[in-house]
Protein backbone atom coordinates (compact mmCIF):
# COMPACT_ATOMS: atom_id res chain seq x y z
CA UNK A 1 0.00 0.00 0.00
CA UNK A 2 1.04 3.43 -0.71
CA UNK A 3 0.60 7.14 1.18
CA UNK A 4 1.76 10.10 0.22
CA UNK A 5 4.50 11.62 2.40
CA UNK A 6 5.32 15.06 0.44
CA UNK A 7 5.12 17.26 -2.58
CA UNK A 8 8.32 18.81 -3.38
CA UNK A 9 8.18 22.54 -4.83
CA UNK A 10 10.79 24.38 -6.27
CA UNK A 11 10.03 28.38 -7.18
CA UNK A 12 12.66 30.01 -9.47
CA UNK A 13 12.47 33.52 -11.90
CA UNK A 14 14.31 32.55 -15.42
CA UNK A 15 15.34 34.20 -18.44
CA UNK A 16 16.61 38.14 -19.30
CA UNK A 17 15.46 41.12 -17.36
CA UNK A 18 15.04 44.08 -19.35
CA UNK A 19 17.85 45.85 -18.78
CA UNK A 20 20.03 42.91 -19.67
CA UNK A 21 23.69 43.58 -20.65
CA UNK A 22 25.09 44.07 -24.15
CA UNK A 23 27.43 41.04 -23.51
CA UNK A 24 24.02 39.01 -22.91
CA UNK A 25 22.12 40.59 -25.98
CA UNK A 26 25.60 39.51 -28.34
CA UNK A 27 25.62 36.09 -26.35
CA UNK A 28 23.54 33.12 -28.65
CA UNK A 29 23.39 30.97 -25.17
CA UNK A 30 21.43 33.36 -23.64
CA UNK A 31 17.59 32.99 -23.76
CA UNK A 32 14.55 35.10 -23.20
CA UNK A 33 14.55 39.35 -24.19
CA UNK A 34 14.21 42.72 -23.26
CA UNK A 35 11.15 42.83 -21.33
CA UNK A 36 11.28 38.75 -20.60
CA UNK A 37 10.78 38.46 -16.79
CA UNK A 38 9.30 35.52 -15.30
CA UNK A 39 9.14 32.62 -12.48
CA UNK A 40 8.61 29.30 -12.24
CA UNK A 41 7.32 26.23 -10.37
CA UNK A 42 8.43 22.79 -10.42
CA UNK A 43 6.47 19.81 -8.37
CA UNK A 44 7.67 16.25 -7.93
CA UNK A 45 5.22 13.72 -5.74
CA UNK A 46 6.82 11.52 -3.25
CA UNK A 47 5.03 8.04 -2.77
CA UNK A 48 7.06 5.63 -1.26
CA UNK A 49 6.96 1.92 -2.36
CA UNK A 50 6.69 0.59 0.60
CA UNK A 51 5.63 2.11 4.39
CA UNK A 52 9.57 2.10 5.96
CA UNK A 53 9.87 4.25 9.00
CA UNK A 54 6.55 5.43 10.21
CA UNK A 55 5.46 6.76 13.49
CA UNK A 56 3.91 4.21 15.84
CA UNK A 57 0.13 4.29 14.71
CA UNK A 58 0.15 5.47 11.71
CA UNK A 59 -1.81 3.18 8.99
CA UNK A 60 -0.49 2.92 5.72
CA UNK A 61 -3.17 4.03 2.77
CA UNK A 62 -4.62 1.93 -0.03
CA UNK A 63 -2.99 3.20 -3.59
CA UNK A 64 -6.10 4.77 -4.86
CA UNK A 65 -6.28 6.62 -1.30
CA UNK A 66 -2.53 8.34 -2.30
CA UNK A 67 -3.05 8.51 -6.07
CA UNK A 68 -2.49 12.42 -7.15
CA UNK A 69 -5.03 12.34 -10.80
CA UNK A 70 -5.54 16.46 -10.69
CA UNK A 71 -3.31 19.08 -9.16
CA UNK A 72 -3.87 22.19 -8.65
CA UNK A 73 -1.30 25.01 -7.64
CA UNK A 74 -2.31 28.31 -6.52
CA UNK A 75 0.54 30.88 -5.50
CA UNK A 76 -0.29 33.94 -3.39
CA UNK A 77 2.02 37.18 -2.54
CA UNK A 78 3.17 38.81 0.88
CA UNK A 79 -0.54 39.96 1.24
CA UNK A 80 -2.04 36.46 0.58
CA UNK A 81 -3.47 38.11 -2.34
CA UNK A 82 -3.56 35.25 -5.41
CA UNK A 83 -0.38 35.87 -7.86
CA UNK A 84 -0.21 34.14 -11.61
CA UNK A 85 2.08 34.72 -14.62
CA UNK A 86 1.06 38.05 -16.68
CA UNK A 87 0.47 35.40 -19.88
CA UNK A 88 -1.99 33.56 -17.63
CA UNK A 89 -5.51 33.25 -17.99
CA UNK A 90 -6.49 31.60 -14.91
CA UNK A 91 -5.01 32.12 -11.30
CA UNK A 92 -4.82 28.34 -10.74
CA UNK A 93 -2.47 26.26 -12.70
CA UNK A 94 -4.04 22.27 -12.97
CA UNK A 95 -1.51 19.49 -13.48
CA UNK A 96 -2.50 16.34 -14.62
CA UNK A 97 -1.41 13.00 -13.68
CA UNK A 98 0.94 12.68 -16.83
CA UNK A 99 2.36 15.91 -15.60
CA UNK A 100 4.20 14.64 -12.53
CA UNK A 101 4.73 11.34 -13.08
CA UNK A 102 2.96 7.77 -11.42
CA UNK A 103 2.28 6.65 -7.93
CA UNK A 104 4.63 3.76 -8.26
CA UNK A 105 7.66 5.39 -6.40
CA UNK A 106 10.01 8.42 -6.12
CA UNK A 107 9.68 10.83 -9.22
CA UNK A 108 11.73 13.62 -10.06
CA UNK A 109 10.43 17.27 -10.09
CA UNK A 110 8.98 18.17 -13.73
CA UNK A 111 9.07 20.68 -16.11
CA UNK A 112 8.48 23.80 -14.33
CA UNK A 113 5.32 26.00 -14.78
CA UNK A 114 5.24 29.47 -15.07
CA UNK A 115 3.99 31.46 -11.77
CA UNK A 116 4.06 35.36 -10.92
CA UNK A 117 7.26 36.89 -10.20
CA UNK A 118 5.74 38.31 -6.89
CA UNK A 119 4.88 34.41 -5.55
CA UNK A 120 5.78 34.27 -1.78
CA UNK A 121 3.26 31.41 -0.79
CA UNK A 122 2.01 28.18 -2.03
CA UNK A 123 -1.02 26.01 -1.91
CA UNK A 124 -1.61 22.89 -3.64
CA UNK A 125 -5.29 21.03 -4.10
CA UNK A 126 -4.98 17.39 -5.12
CA UNK A 127 -8.30 15.46 -6.92
CA UNK A 128 -10.99 18.28 -5.85
CA UNK A 129 -14.52 17.21 -5.50
CA UNK A 130 -17.34 19.01 -7.70
CA UNK A 131 -17.64 22.31 -4.67
CA UNK A 132 -14.23 22.88 -4.63
CA UNK A 133 -12.90 22.75 -8.11
CA UNK A 134 -15.49 24.93 -9.03
CA UNK A 135 -14.42 27.64 -6.87
CA UNK A 136 -10.43 27.11 -7.71
CA UNK A 137 -11.54 27.24 -11.80
CA UNK A 138 -13.63 30.43 -10.61
CA UNK A 139 -10.65 32.67 -8.86
CA UNK A 140 -10.44 36.08 -10.20
CA UNK A 141 -7.84 38.44 -9.24
CA UNK A 142 -7.91 40.05 -6.17
CA UNK A 143 -8.88 36.72 -4.07
CA UNK A 144 -7.64 35.86 -1.07
CA UNK A 145 -6.26 32.39 0.76
CA UNK A 146 -9.65 33.47 3.24
CA UNK A 147 -11.76 33.62 0.04
CA UNK A 148 -10.61 29.84 -1.43
CA UNK A 149 -10.59 28.57 1.94
CA UNK A 150 -14.19 29.84 2.71
CA UNK A 151 -16.71 27.64 4.07
CA UNK A 152 -18.10 24.99 1.10
CA UNK A 153 -21.76 23.59 1.61
CA UNK A 154 -22.22 20.30 0.02
CA UNK A 155 -26.09 20.80 -1.52
CA UNK A 156 -28.74 18.24 -0.85
CA UNK A 157 -29.24 15.82 -3.84
CA UNK A 158 -32.96 14.52 -3.77
CA UNK A 159 -32.04 11.85 -6.83
CA UNK A 160 -29.88 10.28 -4.42
CA UNK A 161 -31.34 7.37 -2.06
CA UNK A 162 -29.47 8.21 0.85
CA UNK A 163 -26.98 10.82 2.67
CA UNK A 164 -23.60 8.65 1.12
CA UNK A 165 -23.62 11.67 -2.07
CA UNK A 166 -22.33 13.85 0.40
CA UNK A 167 -19.00 11.72 0.92
CA UNK A 168 -18.57 12.72 -3.11
CA UNK A 169 -16.85 16.10 -2.09
CA UNK A 170 -13.36 14.26 -0.22
CA UNK A 171 -13.82 10.88 -2.16
CA UNK A 172 -15.14 10.81 -5.23
CA UNK A 173 -14.18 8.60 -8.95
CA UNK A 174 -10.94 10.96 -9.20
CA UNK A 175 -9.41 10.00 -5.89
CA UNK A 176 -9.43 11.39 -2.58
CA UNK A 177 -9.52 15.19 -2.17
CA UNK A 178 -6.18 16.87 -0.11
CA UNK A 179 -4.84 19.92 1.01
CA UNK A 180 -1.91 21.36 2.53
CA UNK A 181 -1.32 19.90 5.99
CA UNK A 182 -0.62 23.20 7.60
CA UNK A 183 2.20 23.34 10.09
CA UNK A 184 3.01 23.09 13.75
CA UNK A 185 4.99 25.07 15.88
CA UNK A 186 7.34 23.08 18.17
CA UNK A 187 8.51 25.78 20.19
CA UNK A 188 4.81 27.06 21.41
CA UNK A 189 3.45 22.85 20.94
CA UNK A 190 0.63 24.10 18.75
CA UNK A 191 -0.86 24.26 15.25
CA UNK A 192 -0.68 27.52 13.22
CA UNK A 193 -3.61 29.00 11.74
CA UNK A 194 -2.81 29.04 8.37
CA UNK A 195 -1.26 26.05 5.84
CA UNK A 196 0.18 28.04 2.78
CA UNK A 197 3.77 27.38 2.71
CA UNK A 198 6.40 30.02 2.41
CA UNK A 199 8.47 29.85 -0.64
CA UNK A 200 9.84 33.32 -0.86
CA UNK A 201 13.70 31.71 -0.12
CA UNK A 202 13.13 28.88 -2.92
CA UNK A 203 13.18 31.58 -5.73
CA UNK A 204 15.64 31.71 -8.04
CA UNK A 205 16.09 34.56 -9.89
CA UNK A 206 16.86 34.43 -14.05
CA UNK A 207 18.98 37.21 -13.91
CA UNK A 208 21.49 35.07 -11.77
CA UNK A 209 21.54 32.26 -14.96
CA UNK A 210 22.44 32.83 -18.75
CA UNK A 211 19.83 30.05 -19.41
CA UNK A 212 16.45 28.60 -19.32
CA UNK A 213 18.24 25.19 -18.19
CA UNK A 214 20.73 26.48 -15.53
CA UNK A 215 17.81 27.96 -13.86
CA UNK A 216 15.76 24.85 -13.93
CA UNK A 217 18.37 23.21 -12.67
CA UNK A 218 18.85 25.05 -9.61
CA UNK A 219 15.74 25.47 -8.79
CA UNK A 220 15.41 21.72 -8.65
CA UNK A 221 18.30 21.21 -6.18
CA UNK A 222 16.56 23.90 -3.64
CA UNK A 223 13.38 22.24 -3.30
CA UNK A 224 10.81 23.14 -0.62
CA UNK A 225 8.73 20.40 1.63
CA UNK A 226 5.17 20.89 1.25
CA UNK A 227 3.05 17.67 3.18
CA UNK A 228 -0.82 17.65 1.71
CA UNK A 229 -3.44 15.48 3.72
CA UNK A 230 -6.55 13.79 2.80
CA UNK A 231 -10.19 15.61 3.51
CA UNK A 232 -11.87 12.67 4.24
CA UNK A 233 -12.06 10.65 7.73
CA UNK A 234 -12.11 7.05 6.92
CA UNK A 235 -14.28 4.09 9.47
CA UNK A 236 -14.01 0.87 9.56
CA UNK A 237 -16.31 -1.95 12.12
CA UNK A 238 -14.12 -4.96 13.62
CA UNK A 239 -15.64 -7.61 15.57
CA UNK A 240 -13.54 -8.82 18.47
CA UNK A 241 -12.61 -12.63 18.30
CA UNK A 242 -13.69 -12.57 22.29
CA UNK A 243 -17.39 -10.59 21.93
CA UNK A 244 -18.28 -11.21 25.19
CA UNK A 245 -22.69 -10.86 25.39
CA UNK A 246 -24.21 -8.94 28.78
CA UNK A 247 -25.53 -8.01 30.46
CA UNK A 248 -23.82 -10.05 33.32
CA UNK A 249 -24.86 -11.58 36.37
CA UNK A 250 -23.85 -9.29 39.47
CA UNK A 251 -20.94 -11.65 40.87
CA UNK A 252 -20.28 -13.74 38.00
CA UNK A 253 -19.67 -14.42 34.58
CA UNK A 254 -23.26 -15.71 33.79
CA UNK A 255 -24.29 -14.03 30.39
CA UNK A 256 -28.11 -12.94 30.20
CA UNK A 257 -28.06 -12.36 26.62
CA UNK A 258 -27.24 -13.62 22.90
CA UNK A 259 -26.28 -11.58 20.12
CA UNK A 260 -25.25 -12.16 16.34
CA UNK A 261 -24.22 -8.78 14.90
CA UNK A 262 -25.12 -7.81 11.76
CA UNK A 263 -24.21 -4.58 9.56
CA UNK A 264 -23.50 -1.10 10.40
CA UNK A 265 -24.06 2.37 9.06
CA UNK A 266 -22.60 5.79 9.26
CA UNK A 267 -26.32 7.78 10.74
CA UNK A 268 -25.51 11.40 11.02
CA UNK A 269 -23.33 13.26 8.01
CA UNK A 270 -21.65 16.63 7.63
CA UNK A 271 -22.18 18.21 4.97
CA UNK A 272 -20.23 21.45 5.26
CA UNK A 273 -16.23 21.73 5.79
CA UNK A 274 -13.84 24.26 4.95
CA UNK A 275 -10.94 23.39 2.47
CA UNK A 276 -8.20 23.63 5.54
CA UNK A 277 -9.32 24.05 8.58
CA UNK A 278 -7.61 25.09 11.55
CA UNK A 279 -6.41 22.39 13.97
CA UNK A 280 -5.89 22.05 17.64
CA UNK A 281 -3.96 20.21 19.91
CA UNK A 282 -6.41 17.34 21.68
CA UNK A 283 -4.69 15.66 24.93
CA UNK A 284 -4.01 12.30 22.95
CA UNK A 285 0.16 12.19 22.01
CA UNK A 286 1.13 11.22 18.81
CA UNK A 287 4.88 10.08 18.17
CA UNK A 288 6.82 12.01 15.36
CA UNK A 289 5.68 11.07 11.80
CA UNK A 290 3.73 12.59 8.94
CA UNK A 291 2.12 14.46 11.92
CA UNK A 292 3.71 16.06 14.85
CA UNK A 293 1.22 16.52 17.36
CA UNK A 294 -2.37 14.86 17.24
CA UNK A 295 -5.04 17.55 16.67
CA UNK A 296 -8.50 18.12 16.14
CA UNK A 297 -10.21 20.71 13.66
CA UNK A 298 -12.63 23.60 13.69
CA UNK A 299 -14.86 22.67 10.81
CA UNK A 300 -18.05 24.95 10.21
CA UNK A 301 -20.51 23.50 13.03
CA UNK A 302 -17.80 24.40 15.30
CA UNK A 303 -19.40 27.18 17.34
CA UNK A 304 -19.17 28.56 20.92
CA UNK A 305 -21.94 30.66 20.23
CA UNK A 306 -24.77 28.82 21.99
CA UNK A 307 -28.42 27.49 20.24
CA UNK A 308 -28.30 25.41 17.68
CA UNK A 309 -26.00 26.80 14.88
CA UNK A 310 -24.15 23.41 15.30
CA UNK A 311 -27.19 21.37 13.47
CA UNK A 312 -27.05 23.69 10.26
CA UNK A 313 -24.59 21.06 8.44
CA UNK A 314 -25.73 17.77 10.02
CA UNK A 315 -27.81 15.71 7.54
CA UNK A 316 -29.83 12.58 8.92
CA UNK A 317 -30.78 9.51 7.50
CA UNK A 318 -34.22 9.24 6.72
CA UNK A 319 -36.71 6.39 6.40
CA UNK A 320 -38.52 4.72 3.22
CA UNK A 321 -42.08 4.04 3.12
CA UNK A 322 -41.66 0.45 4.41
CA UNK A 323 -39.45 2.01 7.52
CA UNK A 324 -36.05 0.93 6.77
CA UNK A 325 -33.37 3.55 6.62
CA UNK A 326 -32.06 4.87 3.54
CA UNK A 327 -28.29 3.77 4.04
CA UNK A 328 -25.82 1.83 2.81
CA UNK A 329 -25.03 -0.66 4.97
CA UNK A 330 -21.67 -2.56 5.22
CA UNK A 331 -20.46 -5.67 6.80
CA UNK A 332 -18.47 -6.16 10.14
CA UNK A 333 -15.03 -6.59 9.40
CA UNK A 334 -12.78 -9.67 10.41
CA UNK A 335 -9.79 -8.31 8.67
CA UNK A 336 -8.66 -4.63 8.71
CA UNK A 337 -9.62 -3.09 5.69
CA UNK A 338 -11.96 -5.56 4.24
CA UNK A 339 -15.24 -3.36 4.84
CA UNK A 340 -14.78 0.38 5.64
CA UNK A 341 -16.99 4.03 4.91
CA UNK A 342 -15.38 7.35 4.42
CA UNK A 343 -16.98 10.43 5.48
CA UNK A 344 -16.87 14.04 5.75
CA UNK A 345 -15.09 15.49 8.91
CA UNK A 346 -17.26 16.46 11.91
CA UNK A 347 -16.32 18.17 15.09
CA UNK A 348 -17.74 20.01 17.67
CA UNK A 349 -16.70 22.70 20.54
CA UNK A 350 -16.55 22.07 24.24
CA UNK A 351 -19.16 21.64 25.49
CA UNK A 352 -21.43 21.56 22.49
CA UNK A 353 -20.90 17.94 21.81
CA UNK A 354 -24.22 17.10 21.23
CA UNK A 355 -26.26 13.67 19.71
CA UNK A 356 -27.45 16.00 17.23
CA UNK A 357 -24.73 17.11 16.13
CA UNK A 358 -21.60 14.45 15.66
CA UNK A 359 -21.89 11.71 13.42
CA UNK A 360 -22.28 8.20 14.53
CA UNK A 361 -22.59 4.75 13.86
CA UNK A 362 -25.87 2.87 13.47
CA UNK A 363 -25.30 -1.18 14.17
CA UNK A 364 -28.07 -3.37 13.41
CA UNK A 365 -28.03 -7.14 14.44
CA UNK A 366 -29.78 -9.80 16.19
CA UNK A 367 -30.36 -9.87 20.32
CA UNK A 368 -32.62 -11.99 22.38
CA UNK A 369 -31.86 -11.87 26.63
CA UNK A 370 -31.79 -15.35 28.00
CA UNK A 371 -31.45 -16.73 31.65
CA UNK A 372 -31.22 -20.38 30.76
CA UNK A 373 -31.51 -22.68 27.39
CA UNK A 374 -35.17 -22.71 27.48
CA UNK A 375 -35.97 -18.78 27.73
CA UNK A 376 -35.27 -17.18 24.53
CA UNK A 377 -34.43 -18.36 20.75
CA UNK A 378 -32.42 -15.75 18.91
CA UNK A 379 -33.49 -15.30 15.73
CA UNK A 380 -37.37 -15.46 17.11
CA UNK A 381 -39.67 -12.49 17.55
CA UNK A 382 -39.74 -11.53 21.23
CA UNK A 383 -41.05 -8.41 23.30
CA UNK A 384 -40.78 -5.85 25.94
CA UNK A 385 -42.62 -4.09 28.50
CA UNK A 386 -40.52 -0.72 28.74
CA UNK A 387 -40.77 0.39 32.13
CA UNK A 388 -37.13 1.56 33.49
CA UNK A 389 -35.59 -1.02 35.87
CA UNK A 390 -38.97 -2.95 36.18
CA UNK A 391 -39.45 -3.40 32.42
CA UNK A 392 -40.08 -7.13 31.20
CA UNK A 393 -39.01 -9.24 28.59
CA UNK A 394 -41.63 -11.95 27.31
CA UNK A 395 -39.86 -14.86 25.39
CA UNK A 396 -42.79 -14.78 22.59
CA UNK A 397 -45.99 -13.68 22.18
CA UNK A 398 -47.96 -16.54 23.64
CA UNK A 399 -46.39 -15.26 27.18
CA UNK A 400 -47.03 -11.54 26.39
CA UNK A 401 -50.55 -12.50 25.94
CA UNK A 402 -50.51 -15.04 28.76
CA UNK A 403 -49.79 -11.61 31.14
CA UNK A 404 -52.30 -9.58 29.38
CA UNK A 405 -55.23 -11.94 30.02
CA UNK A 406 -55.20 -11.60 33.59
CA UNK A 407 -54.12 -7.96 33.94
CA UNK A 408 -56.99 -7.34 31.24
CA UNK A 409 -59.52 -9.06 33.63
CA UNK A 410 -59.08 -6.68 36.96
CA UNK A 411 -59.52 -3.92 34.33
CA UNK A 412 -63.44 -3.87 35.97
CA UNK A 413 -61.72 -3.19 39.70
CA UNK A 414 -58.84 -0.89 38.84
CA UNK A 415 -57.84 -0.95 42.54
CA UNK A 416 -56.65 -4.58 42.17
CA UNK A 417 -54.23 -3.70 39.50
CA UNK A 418 -50.92 -3.06 40.02
CA UNK A 419 -49.23 0.13 38.55
CA UNK A 420 -46.91 -2.93 36.30
CA UNK A 421 -50.74 -4.70 35.12
CA UNK A 422 -52.36 -0.76 34.20
CA UNK A 423 -49.24 -0.38 32.31
CA UNK A 424 -49.07 -3.76 30.50
CA UNK A 425 -53.01 -3.60 30.15
CA UNK A 426 -52.75 -0.21 28.42
CA UNK A 427 -49.22 -1.14 26.46
CA UNK A 428 -50.81 -4.04 24.80
CA UNK A 429 -53.71 -1.95 23.34
CA UNK A 430 -51.53 0.17 21.99
CA UNK A 431 -49.37 -2.32 19.95
CA UNK A 432 -52.80 -3.17 18.82
CA UNK A 433 -53.76 0.20 17.62
CA UNK A 434 -50.21 0.78 15.70
CA UNK A 435 -49.91 -2.44 14.26
CA UNK A 436 -53.80 -3.14 12.72
CA UNK A 437 -53.68 -1.08 9.91
CA UNK A 438 -51.08 -3.43 8.43
CA UNK A 439 -52.93 -6.54 9.83
CA UNK A 440 -54.64 -6.50 5.95
CA UNK A 441 -54.93 -10.60 6.58
CA UNK A 442 -57.28 -11.79 9.35
CA UNK A 443 -57.74 -8.64 11.45
CA UNK A 444 -58.95 -10.17 14.87
CA UNK A 445 -60.59 -6.53 15.94
CA UNK A 446 -58.84 -6.46 19.38
CA UNK A 447 -54.94 -7.65 21.25
CA UNK A 448 -56.87 -10.30 22.85
CA UNK A 449 -57.36 -12.39 19.51
CA UNK A 450 -54.54 -10.93 18.12
CA UNK A 451 -52.08 -14.51 17.88
CA UNK A 452 -48.43 -14.56 16.76
CA UNK A 453 -50.04 -16.81 13.50
CA UNK A 454 -52.00 -13.59 12.60
CA UNK A 455 -48.46 -11.31 12.63
CA UNK A 456 -46.99 -13.38 10.46
CA UNK A 457 -49.26 -13.83 8.11
CA UNK A 458 -49.47 -10.38 7.27
CA UNK A 459 -45.78 -10.14 6.51
CA UNK A 460 -45.37 -6.62 8.81
CA UNK A 461 -41.41 -4.79 7.65
CA UNK A 462 -39.73 -4.09 9.83
CA UNK A 463 -42.71 -3.67 12.54
CA UNK A 464 -40.39 -2.30 15.29
CA UNK A 465 -40.67 0.82 13.94
CA UNK A 466 -44.12 1.26 13.64
CA UNK A 467 -44.20 0.46 17.91
CA UNK A 468 -41.67 2.71 19.28
CA UNK A 469 -44.32 5.37 20.67
CA UNK A 470 -43.74 5.98 23.95
CA UNK A 471 -46.37 3.50 26.58
CA UNK A 472 -45.82 1.22 23.97
CA UNK A 473 -45.00 -2.64 24.07
CA UNK A 474 -41.81 -3.03 21.86
CA UNK A 475 -41.65 -5.68 19.46
CA UNK A 476 -37.89 -7.43 17.97
CA UNK A 477 -39.08 -9.06 14.72
CA UNK A 478 -36.87 -12.03 14.76
CA UNK A 479 -34.37 -10.40 17.11
CA UNK A 480 -33.70 -7.28 15.29
CA UNK A 481 -31.91 -4.69 17.19
CA UNK A 482 -30.91 -1.29 16.61
CA UNK A 483 -27.52 0.18 18.32
CA UNK A 484 -26.07 4.03 17.79
CA UNK A 485 -22.57 4.64 18.91
CA UNK A 486 -21.10 8.29 18.92
CA UNK A 487 -17.45 8.23 18.00
CA UNK A 488 -14.64 8.64 20.27
CA UNK A 489 -11.70 10.94 18.93
CA UNK A 490 -9.65 11.71 21.93
CA UNK A 491 -9.44 8.60 23.81
CA UNK A 492 -7.32 10.50 26.63
CA UNK A 493 -9.93 12.91 26.78
CA UNK A 494 -12.11 11.68 29.77
CA UNK A 495 -13.17 14.17 31.68
CA UNK A 496 -16.83 15.60 30.86
CA UNK A 497 -17.74 16.86 27.72
CA UNK A 498 -13.83 17.46 27.47
CA UNK A 499 -12.41 19.59 24.09
CA UNK A 500 -12.01 16.86 21.26
CA UNK A 501 -13.82 13.66 22.97
CA UNK A 502 -16.39 13.50 20.07
CA UNK A 503 -15.93 13.55 16.64
CA UNK A 504 -14.13 12.13 13.41
CA UNK A 505 -11.17 14.52 12.07
CA UNK A 506 -9.91 14.41 8.32
CA UNK A 507 -6.95 12.30 7.56
CA UNK A 508 -7.74 10.08 10.59
CA UNK A 509 -8.67 6.47 9.84
CA UNK A 510 -10.88 4.95 12.89
CA UNK A 511 -11.31 1.49 13.68
CA UNK A 512 -13.98 0.32 15.94
CA UNK A 513 -13.57 -3.13 17.35
CA UNK A 514 -16.99 -4.10 19.32
CA UNK A 515 -15.69 -6.00 22.54
CA UNK A 516 -19.03 -6.23 24.36
CA UNK A 517 -22.69 -6.14 24.17
CA UNK A 518 -24.39 -4.94 27.00
CA UNK A 519 -27.96 -5.59 26.63
CA UNK A 520 -30.98 -5.19 24.20
CA UNK A 521 -31.03 -1.93 21.63
CA UNK A 522 -34.25 -0.45 20.19
CA UNK A 523 -36.54 -2.17 17.66
CA UNK A 524 -36.38 0.96 15.53
CA UNK A 525 -33.51 2.60 13.80
CA UNK A 526 -32.45 5.37 15.70
CA UNK A 527 -34.47 8.51 16.04
CA UNK A 528 -37.48 9.76 17.65
CA UNK A 529 -38.34 6.78 19.94
CA UNK A 530 -38.93 7.33 23.28
CA UNK A 531 -34.95 5.92 24.64
CA UNK A 532 -33.74 7.91 21.86
CA UNK A 533 -31.48 10.91 23.21
CA UNK A 534 -32.96 14.31 22.03
CA UNK A 535 -30.38 16.27 19.67
CA UNK A 536 -30.15 19.23 22.20
CA UNK A 537 -28.50 16.61 24.72
CA UNK A 538 -25.11 16.72 25.49
CA UNK A 539 -23.45 13.18 24.60
CA UNK A 540 -22.04 12.68 28.03
CA UNK A 541 -25.11 12.93 29.93
CA UNK A 542 -25.94 9.21 28.33
CA UNK A 543 -24.40 6.04 28.76
CA UNK A 544 -23.19 4.24 25.50
CA UNK A 545 -25.23 1.29 24.07
CA UNK A 546 -21.80 0.42 23.02
CA UNK A 547 -18.24 0.20 24.09
CA UNK A 548 -15.36 0.30 21.69
CA UNK A 549 -11.66 -0.04 21.47
CA UNK A 550 -10.77 2.74 18.64
CA UNK A 551 -8.11 3.10 16.38
CA UNK A 552 -7.09 6.39 15.07
CA UNK A 553 -3.95 7.40 13.07
CA UNK A 554 -2.51 9.22 10.02
CA UNK A 555 -4.25 8.14 7.82
CA UNK A 556 -4.02 8.36 11.27
CA UNK A 557 -5.15 5.36 13.08
CA UNK A 558 -7.56 5.22 15.90
CA UNK A 559 -8.36 2.15 17.90
CA UNK A 560 -11.33 1.82 20.37
CA UNK A 561 -12.89 -1.00 22.28
CA UNK A 562 -16.86 -0.29 22.83
CA UNK A 563 -19.90 -1.97 24.49
CA UNK A 564 -23.26 -1.72 23.41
Amino acid sequence: MLKIKSILVSLLAIAALTSCSNENDEDPGVDGGVGYDVAYISISVTNPKVPGSRASGEQEALPAESAVKELYVITFNTGKVVTKDADATKYATVLGTGSFGTNSGITTPNTPIKVGTDTKYLLVVANPGAQLKGRLDAIAAGATYATINAMITVPTDNAKLNNAYLVDEVVHSNGCAMINVGFYDESNLEWEDECLLDVADKIILAKDYKTDAQAQNAAKSNPATLEIERLAAKLEVMIDGSLAVGPFEDGTNASLGQFDFGNWAIDYYNSLLFPFAKKTTTASSHTTGFYKSNFYTVDPNFTTAGGTEYLTGIVKNTLNTDREPLVEWAAKSTTAGENYKYCIENTMAEGYQKFGAATRLVLKGKYAPWKNDADFTLGDDWYRLPNGTSSVNFKNFDQLLAAYTPAKAKATNSEAMTAQEKLLVSACELFYNQIKSELTTNDPGDFASLTQAIIDANNIENGGELCKEEGCIYWYPKSLNYYYYEIRHDNAANSYMEYGKYGVVRNNYYTLTLTKVNGNGTPWYPGGGPEDPDEEEDIDKKGAYLHFEIKVAPWIYWTTNFEI
